[in-house]
């Protein structure tokens, strides 16, 4: 069964997102569709990635974990909390969760390993790499593969070097605000270990998802040329169907 973030859909966003050319060819294998993108001056094969997983799947525990706090969340927030859990679990399919990952080294899987599939966690370890402190991003990877990797990451490097991680997360990510990025950061070494990180957790989520939708609606005014009509009318209607969900992020 296909995944939503490599869906027909998903394929349509990361077009317009990405500005990936009509001619090139969506692969379909047994494991998980891909694509031939060229990024600089190299072809990387770059598939779908869930950035925050609300979903039964992988984070299935960690979700029950979620939900387990509300028993120690003061009367007064327990349906604020719950409501914006459950929004997030909505805003889990949608087109502003999701990005491409280099399919190569098994980055998706070492992105779960290292912080059960959390985005704050995998762009700490990202900016980490690129500062030289930890490789934790080779985890999964074997040693040709870890070559390949090195090549795909070495790509957003600046001239300098505490600027590039925001040169990754704006390009992949679409973020611009490096505040978010450096909240980011510092979230995602911590342990979600109480309600209230949970909320930090939501919260960061809930502008993360805002800043991708700014990206994203940019793109479709000035990019939107890339899509044909009926793709166009398609993400039309899942931005909107994301843009109505994060509209309601504090009502109750």
């Amino acid at each position: 069964m296909e995944e939503f973030d490599t869906s027909d859909l998903a394929w349509i966003l990361y077009k317009l997102f990405y500005g990936i050319d009509n001619d090139k060819t969506i692969v379909k294998n047994k494991e998980r569709s891909y694509m031939e993108i060229v990024f600089g001056n190299k072809s990387i094969n770059m598939s779908g990635d869930t950035d925050y997983n609300f979903g039964p799947g992988w984070a299935y525990s960690i979700r029950k974990k979620y939900e387990g706090y509300l028993g120690e969340i003061p009367s007064e927030y327990e349906k604020l909390y719950n409501i914006q859990l459950q929004r997030c679990v909505k805003l889990y399919k949608s087109v502003l969760n999701i990005s491409l990952m280099p399919q190569t080294g098994n980055l998706q899987i070492t992105k779960k390993g290292i912080g059960n599939d959390r985005v704050d966690t995998f762009i700490w370890a990202l900016d980490s790499y690129y500062n030289d402190e930890t490789s934790l991003l080779f985890n999964n990877s074997s040693f040709n593969n870890t070559s390949y990797l090195k090549e795909y990451l070495d790509l957003f490097r600046t001239d300098q070097k505490e600027e590039t991680i925001y040169n990754y997360c704006y390009k992949i990510y679409g973020i611009e605000s490096h505040e978010l990025v450096d909240e980011l950061i510092m979230h995602g070494k911590e342990a979600i270990d109480s309600p209230e990180k949970v909320i930090a957790y939501m919260n960061c989520a809930y502008r993360f998802w805002c800043q991708k939708l700014t990206f994203i609606k940019k793109k479709m005014k000035y990019n939107k040329n890339i899509l044909t009509v009926e793709e166009q009318t398609i993400i039309n209607q899942s931005v909107k169907d994301a843009e109505n969900e994060l509209n309601k992020w504090f009502e109750t």
